[in-house]
């Protein structure tokens, strides 16, 4: 139940902030990556091979934009 709530909060808050202001996109794709992690987990435990294809999938694809950020802070430091 308390697993099922926690999926239900990140989905819906990942939803909020990608959908909302441009300059809280980044929280949404944080709510969306632990959204995905959360769905590995399940996949994982529950021994589904094909949800934990597609959630490894939109890890990879929430976590670009994130990962492109922190990409830009280093080079920046560096430079």
């Amino acid at each position: 139940m308390i697993f099922g709530l926690l999926v239900t909060f990140t989905t819906c808050a990942a939803a909020w902030f990608l959908t909302g202001h441009p300059q809280r996109r980044g929280i949404g794709f944080v709510f969306a990556f632990a959204d995905t992690v959360l769905w590995l987990f399940a996949g994982i435990t529950a021994g589904k091979i094909a949800i934990v294809v597609v959630a490894a999938f939109c890890a990879v694809c929430f976590a670009r934009p994130v990962l492109r950020h922190l990409a830009r802070l280093v080079w920046r430091q560096h430079a």
